[in-house]
């Protein structure tokens, strides 16, 4: 019996050490650089994301390594703008998305092909710059809310939350516009249960384990928080229970809200079945409200952490708008040049979605920025990392919102002048919200 115990474990270490000298020397993707104690050890990869450090231990990587990072034996990141062009589309059909365990294929966000083409069909007056017009009385109805009840607690002086003030803010406007009511987070200075169990998403990185590692996964999953995935089950109920209360609503809300907007097409062929409303509208709440909410947080931080510039904000927005009632989005957008530059600048510094959003490579071998990788691979924009790396950016890690105005980034003479593309794309609801 030792004996069989022993082989077994020799057999194991050979195996170990054998595949990390594949992974390392002789992969189709060894000349990508990166780390070689990940490529031998890929379960390091999956440690780092548990313990909520990928995104650090990510821009690590690209500081040292370059613009392309392969940090687990199948998966390359990279950071320059041609890779954004080639992995996202510029020209051609983006690259198939990855899909794990924990993807709905219901939703926007999970979606492949033609279900994504019809979501996507289904929520583009939503976010049009007719559908935002129509929005913005939704939009100031909870922002006045939000004034009224920080004014309060102003005279009080009492020490505001303001992490916790955006979440409720908005949760409660994004919820109203995708399910037809808010969440009550304002009235109630609290998180509603939906709001509150949105901590469901720090299980993505034990699922993303699990995918990979299932016979491990099982050896642990005892051990795991239970309530993380609880707190998914009530979230799912809760949509399909709100849904279905909006579909045998009389009320009709016009064009306004997502809601509305996707069922545009109901009892069509491209019409969303139930169970596809439910999901899209609980991934337009996550994706449109806890990165607003965190866009705006970083947005604070970093006026706080920079006076002079939160004195040129505050100065800015004052000689535009004498009183409350001008402040419309129209408004904000044609007279605040600075404070628009301030929010480019803090989602560059504190992106809500710091990691990078995967595709894979189909049956052909594709060429990403550079590097012919063979199929499978995963690829993907660390946006952090991109953010954040002097190969992009004049003084990466400094808060330099000038860098933004127009007159700077187009100006060769300029430290700040830019000869590449954004690498982002936000919605003109974020922008207008924020």
């Amino acid at each position: 019996m030792p004996t069989a115990v022993a082989l077994v474990v020799i057999s194991y270490l050979i195996y170990i050490i054998s595949t990390a000298i594949w992974n390392i020397f002789l992969h189709p993707l060894r000349r990508v650089p990166g780390p070689k104690l990940w490529l031998a050890f890929p379960i390091l990869r999956h440690i780092s994301h548990i313990r909520g450090v990928l995104d650090r231990d990510m821009r690590a990587f690209h500081n040292q390594y370059g613009g392309a990072v392969r940090f687990s034996p199948n998966e390359v990141s990279f950071i320059t703008t041609q890779a954004w062009k080639d992995i996202y589309g510029h020209g051609h059909r983006q690259l198939p998305k990855v899909t794990g365990s924990a993807g709905n294929p219901k939703d926007i966000a999970n979606a492949n092909g033609s279900d994504h083409t019809r979501f996507r069909k289904a929520m583009s007056h939503a976010f049009s710059a007719k559908g935002l017009q129509a929005q913005e009385p939704f939009i100031m109805k909870y922002v006045n809310k939000v004034i009224s009840k920080l004014h309060a607690m102003a005279e009080s002086q009492v020490a505001m939350d303001m992490v916790k003030w955006y979440n409720l803010t908005t949760f409660d406007l994004i919820g109203d516009l995708a399910f037809g009511e808010p969440f009550g987070g304002l009235d109630a200075s609290e998180y509603h249960h939906w709001v509150s169990t949105i901590e469901f998403i720090r299980a993505l990185a034990f699922a993303r384990f699990k995918d990979e590692y299932p016979m491990v996964f099982h050896a642990l999953e005892r051990f795991l928080p239970k309530h993380l995935l609880e707190a998914k089950r009530r979230q799912d109920e809760y949509s399909w229970t709100t849904v279905q209360k909006r579909l045998h609503s009389q009320r009709d809300r016009g064009q306004a809200d997502f809601m509305q907007s996707m069922l545009r097409y109901r009892g069509k062929k491209d019409g969303l079945t139930d169970e596809e409303l439910a999901a899209n509208a609980s991934i337009l709440v996550i994706a449109g409200s806890e990165t607003t909410a965190t866009l705006l947080s970083g947005l604070t931080y970093w006026l706080l952490q920079h006076p002079k510039e939160m004195e040129k904000v505050k100065f800015e927005v004052r000689s535009a708008m004498e009183k409350e009632e001008d402040i419309t989005i129209n408004n904000t957008t044609a007279k605040l040049p600075y404070m628009l530059a301030c929010i480019n600048e803090a989602f560059r510094m504190y992106p809500p979605i710091a990691g990078g959003l995967q595709r894979y490579i189909p049956e052909t071998p594709t060429e990403i920025s550079g590097y012919l990788l063979p199929p499978k691979t995963k690829v993907s924009i660390h946006q952090s990392a991109a953010y954040r790396s002097p190969l992009n950016f004049h003084r990466p890690e400094e808060f330099l919102p000038e860098r933004w105005l127009h007159q700077l980034k187009n100006d060769p003479s300029s430290p700040f002048y830019m000869t590449t593309g954004k690498f982002c794309n936000r919605s003109q609801l974020v922008h207008g919200t924020v």
